[in-house]
């Protein structure tokens, strides 16, 4: 019986042709894309202590000029997106791949 390896992944950098490319190469078979809901990010989230609206958007501004010099790609940023796509992936198992949990 064939047994299946798994990977679900976000593909977040608009590379979509050469991460699925990367993937094949890896052996892996694209087995469906399906949409997440996300929880949209709030200016607020993790503050101890509220603070004037004109501090949250000064700290806005400060967090888009920081992520805009930024040399991580990846850097994820918050577009107030409620839902993500998610990539599934499969490889079928050679008979000496130990299971995984």
């Amino acid at each position: 019986m064939q047994r299946w390896e798994y990977k679900v992944v976000s593909l977040r950098d608009r590379q979509y042709t050469a991460a699925l490319n990367e993937f094949g190469r890896d052996g892996w078979e694209l087995v469906s894309v399906i949409s997440e809901e996300v929880e949209a990010p709030s200016p607020d989230r993790g503050r101890a202590i509220p603070m004037p609206r004109v501090v949250g958007r000064i700290e806005a501004a400060a967090d888009k000029l920081t992520k805009l010099g930024a040399a991580d790609p990846d850097a994820e940023d918050p577009t107030g997106a409620t839902s993500r796509l998610l990539w599934v992936f499969r490889r079928p198992l050679s008979d000496d791949t130990p299971e995984v949990a």
